[in-house]
């Protein structure tokens, strides 16, 4: 028998008795005795929820009496009603005795249940399995962060000038070459007759960038205002326009302004208008903040280094309902990916030299190291007792209202209408908390140097 439950259940704090047989794979077969008390409060649960969703002729709704009730509904349903709830209460607690993670949703048999009798069912499930943790802490690995060079302070300073730059047109009788910019016509034919999305006006371009076909790019370097050049091009035969797949098309290009871009010298007047600092302070700025940015890559390239270290070293036999599960995640989210383009999977492998084999074998290496990481990230929370505090969970909402322009009340009626939706916000929330502690507890140290007598 199969019984749907409902999303995570705070455990009863009533006693029940659990035998756990483990079967093939990462299943389990739990048998549970459910004492009377429990079965008791279940057909309270059960009358409360039905009273006041059902209407008995002559009676208020909430104010119909048990036994009345139990004609009105028939005493089977009255029994369905207590034993889901019972089902759900003691399947959760029972987990939590155990201390099993289940990763499918229990098949249930019921064996007994009246009544004020105890009540004994059993479930079988595939539950996590267990992590055998390698060494995770005081491994001394170190990244020292990238030192900042001059070039990057050039490079900094220039973007804030690009930032500011301007595009100005030049004398007509520039010639188009790399760098310049171009306002392009374009006039496009397929055996002399005009097709969907063959004219444009006003493009704004820039040669040498690549933001155009390499055949129109070379027809119009050397043009000038007013020119037109023609270049032949030829649609890929898997183009998802159909219609165009393997067409040569004749494109037009009127050249209608030809600007470049004016950079703003990098002088002191410059600095204070547009950074309110003089060019000292601004270098000093701009340094200070790429050498807080490269601790922080360091800081990240450690705590991936630390992760992948710890992850390699334990050892956990992959449960293929988990792998399967991350494969198809990450299928969709490339289908998505690949739709807002126009292309299916077998488009883009077509258009990468992939073979969609070697393609599956990849995802599927990928989504087995990832599997691996998170049930290693999981066990060593657990045996640290790494959890997502109610402060934290609360400011993880806001920074996400924050992020979405929306107000924090919404934020969170959006998860806690959803358990799903709160449990992987509090996953994700311990996940980095413990990736935290790994790159904290794995960083060497520096020995303290003695004190002086």
């Amino acid at each position: 028998m199969t019984i749907k439950l409902t999303s995570r259940q705070e455990p009863s704090a009533l006693p029940l008795d659990v035998a756990v047989t483990k079967l093939e794979g990462h299943k389990v077969s739990l048998a549970v005795t459910v004492s009377p008390e429990q079965v008791g409060r279940a057909y309270d649960r059960a009358y409360r929820s039905l009273v006041g969703r059902v209407n008995v002729p002559g009676f208020r709704r909430g104010k119909v009496p048990r036994p009345v009730l139990e004609r009105h509904v028939g005493l089977e349903a009255f029994r369905e009603e207590a034993l889901e709830t019972a089902v759900s209460e003691a399947y959760a607690q029972a987990l939590e005795t155990k201390g099993l993670d289940p990763i499918t949703r229990p098949e249930v048999e019921i064996v007994k249940f009246q009544e004020n009798e105890p009540f004994v069912f059993k479930a079988t499930v595939e539950v996590k399995p267990e992590v055998k943790l390698g060494k995770y802490t005081g491994l001394g690995l170190e990244v020292a962060p990238k030192p900042v060079t001059e070039d990057d302070i050039e490079a900094q300073l220039r973007s804030i000038q690009e930032r500011q730059a301007v595009l100005e047109p030049v004398g007509p009788e520039t010639a188009l070459t790399d760098g310049l910019f171009a306002v392009l016509d374009y006039r496009g034919t397929i055996d002399g007759e005009k097709f969907p999305g063959g004219d444009t006006e006003g493009a704004l371009v820039q040669l040498g960038a690549g933001q155009v076909e390499p055949e129109i790019e070379k027809a119009i370097q050397g043009a000038k205002v007013g020119e037109e050049r023609e270049a032949t091009l030829t649609f890929p035969a898997d183009i998802p326009n159909p219609a165009l797949q393997g067409k040569t098309a004749l494109i037009k290009v009127t050249v209608r302004e030809v600007k470049e871009k004016n950079l703003p010298e990098l002088t002191e007047e410059f600095a204070k208008e547009v950074t309110g600092l003089d060019l000292v302070a601004l270098r000093e700025r701009v340094q200070e903040s790429l050498e807080e940015r490269a601790k922080r890559d360091a800081g990240d390239e450690l705590a991936r280094q630390v992760v992948e270290r710890v992850t390699a070293d334990a050892e956990v036999e992959l449960p293929e309902t988990l792998i399967t599960r991350s494969i198809e995640r990450h299928t969709e989210d490339t289908k998505e990916r690949l739709s807002r383009q126009n292309l299916d999977i077998d488009q883009y492998l077509k258009i990468v030299g992939l073979e969609r084999e070697q393609w599956e074998k990849d995802l599927r290496r990928r989504s087995e190291h990832e599997v691996k990481r998170e049930l290693v990230l999981e066990a060593i929370a657990k045996r640290e007792n790494i959890q997502a505090e109610g402060a934290e969970i609360e400011f993880e909402i806001a920074r996400l209202a924050a992020s979405a322009r929306q107000k924090p009340e919404k934020v969170r009626e959006y998860f806690v209408n959803d358990a799903g939706r709160l449990e992987s916000l509090r996953t994700g929330i311990i996940t980095d908390k413990t990736v935290r502690y790994l790159a904290h507890e794995n960083t060497a140290r520096q020995p303290k140097e003695p004190k002086q007598a």
